[in-house]
C-alpha cells in the first residue's frame, strides 16, 4: 500500500508538472468561486441574525427576561424578584419595566404606541436606550410629565413615510397621551430616540412612576424584569440559577425570544442557504469529475502502458486522488483568500438597508472547517471514480483506447 501511494504521488507530480498552467489556473479559479459561495452567504445570514438578536438583547429583552405567569398581567412581587435575581452569581444588572398600550396626539395627529415605563438610572447598565437619544436628552430619576418618543413616531426617522407619525415632533414639544385605561396625560417631549429598528423607533418611554400613577399600582408590579449577565454565553446557566433562587415566573433567554420572533424568517433564509450549499457542492464535484474524466480519456493509452510495465491499478487511482486533492486544495486556498478579503471589506463597509440598518458578515470558523472537509471529500471521490473505472479495463483495451 505504501508503494502504491509513493508511485501514485510520483505519477500525480509528473502530471501536474507537464500540465497546462492556464487550464490549471482556470480550474482553481472556478473552484475558488464555488467554495466562496459555500461560505459567503452563511456569513451574511449570520450577520443579519446577529443584528436582530443584538437589538433584542439591547432593548426589549436583555440577556434574560422574566415575565408574568399564566394569565397574570403583572409580576406582582417585582421588587422581591429583583432582589433574588441580583443575588444570583453571573448577573451583572437587572431592572423592572411596565409596558402598556397608549395613543399619542399632537396637532390632530394620533398614533398608537407601546409605552415602556422604566427606572432611568438602572437602564444605563441594562439597555442601550440611554445611548440612542438623537435629539434632546434621556430621562432622569426626576423626569415626571416627560416622554421619550421613537424617531418614526416623531416623524423624523427613516421609515416615517411608511408609518403613521406625529409630524416633525421635536424636543420641547408637548403631546397628549391617552392610556389604554382611558387616562389622559400631557407630556413634554424630552428626547427623540433612534435605534434604526422598528422595535425601538415605534415606541415611547416614560418614567416608571408615570405608569404606576396612571394605573394605580403600588410600585411592586412589573410586566417584565430584564436581566443582563456578566459573561455572554452563560444565559442558560444563569436562567437555571434564577429558577433555583426561587423565582417562579416565566423566564426566557434572549435566544428563546429571538427564536419565536424571527423563526420563520430564519427558516426561510436557512432553506435558501442549504439549497445554495447543495448546488455548490454538486457543481464542484461535477467540475472535478468532468476534468478528471477528460484527463483520463486523453491519457487512456498512457494508463494502459503504465499497467503493462507493472504499475498497479491502485497506484493509478491513488495518483488521480492526489490530482483531485491538489486541484481542490488550491481552489479552497484561493477561495479563502477571496472570502477573507470580502469579509474585511464588508466589515469595514457594512451592507446598508433602508439607509440606516447596517449588516456586517460574521466569520464562522466551524462553518469554514465543515465546508473545507465537505468540498474536499466530495471532490476527491468525484475525481477517483473515472480513474477507478478505467484502471479496471484490460491492458490491451486501454492501450488501443477502446
Amino acid at each position: 500500500m505504501i508503494n502504491d501511494i509513493r508511485v501514485g504521488a510520483l505519477i500525480a507530480y509528473c502530471s501536474i508538472k507537464r500540465g497546462n498552467k492556464k487550464t490549471l489556473t482556470f480550474i482553481v479559479f472556478v473552484l475558488s468561486l464555488i467554495f466562496l459561495n459555500l461560505v459567503f452567504l452563511p456569513s451574511m445570514i449570520g450577520g443579519l441574525l446577529g443584528m436582530f438578536t443584538g437589538f433584542i438583547q439591547d432593548y426589549p429583552y436583555g440577556d434574560i427576561v422574566i415575565e408574568p405567569t399564566g394569565g397574570n398581567a403583572y409580576i406582582n412581587n417585582a421588587d422581591n424578584v429583583l432582589k433574588k435575581v441580583r443575588a444570583v452569581e453571573g448577573v451583572r444588572a437587572a431592572t423592572k419595566r411596565l409596558d402598556v398600550g397608549a395613543s399619542i396626539n399632537h396637532k390632530q395627529k394620533v398614533v398608537g404606541v407601546m409605552i415602556t415605563g422604566m427606572l432611568p438610572t438602572e437602564e444605563y447598565d441594562v439597555s442601550r436606550y440611554p445611548y440612542i437619544v438623537s435629539e434632546g436628552n434621556f430621562l432622569s430619576d426626576l423626569s415626571r410629565d416627560e416622554i421619550i418618543i421613537g424617531a418614526i413616531i416623531a416623524g423624523t426617522g427613516h421609515g416615517s413615510e411608511i408609518y403613521d407619525n406625529l409630524g416633525e415632533v421635536r424636543p420641547g414639544s408637548f403631546v397628549d397621551v391617552t392610556y389604554s385605561n382611558g387616562v389622559k396625560r400631557n407630556y413634554k417631549v424630552k428626547g427623540i430616540m433612534e435605534g434604526t429598528f422598528e422595535i425601538v423607533d415605534l415606541n415611547a418611554l416614560v418614567h416608571y412612576k408615570e405608569i404606576e400613577d396612571v394605573y394605580g399600582l403600588e410600585g411592586k408590579e412589573a410586566t417584565s424584569v430584564v436581566v443582563r449577565v456578566t459573561d455572554q454565553g452563560t444565559e442558560t446557566r444563569v436562567r437555571d440559577k434564577i429558577r433555583e433562587a426561587g423565582v417562579n415566573e416565566q423566564i426566557f433567554t434572549w435566544a428563546d425570544k429571538s427564536e419565536s420572533l424571527i423563526r420563520q424568517a430564519m427558516q426561510s433564509m436557512g432553506a435558501i442557504d442549504i439549497m445554495s450549499k447543495i448546488v455548490s457542492l454538486i457543481v464542484g464535484a461535477a467540475l472535478v469529475l468532468i476534468i478528471t474524466y477528460i484527463n483520463v480519456m486523453n491519457r487512456k493509452k498512457e494508463i494502459g502502458i503504465l499497467k503493462a510495465v507493472g504499475i498497479t491499478p491502485r497506484s493509478i487511482v491513488v495518483s488521480y486522488a492526489f490530482l483531485s486533492t491538489f486541484y481542490v486544495l488550491l481552489g479552497i486556498f484561493a477561495g479563502l483568500i477571496l472570502y477573507f478579503t470580502l469579509m474585511l471589506y464588508f466589515q469595514a463597509n457594512p451592507v446598508v438597508f433602508y439607509e440606516t440598518i447596517e449588516i456586517s458578515p460574521v466569520i464562522d470558523h466551524v462553518l469554514l472547517v465543515q465546508s473545507i472537509v465537505t468540498m474536499l471529500t466530495l471532490s476527491v471521490i468525484a475525481g477517483i471514480l473515472p480513474a477507478w473505472s478505467v484502471s479496471r479495463e484490460s491492458i490491451l483495451k486501454a492501450i488501443w483506447g477502446q
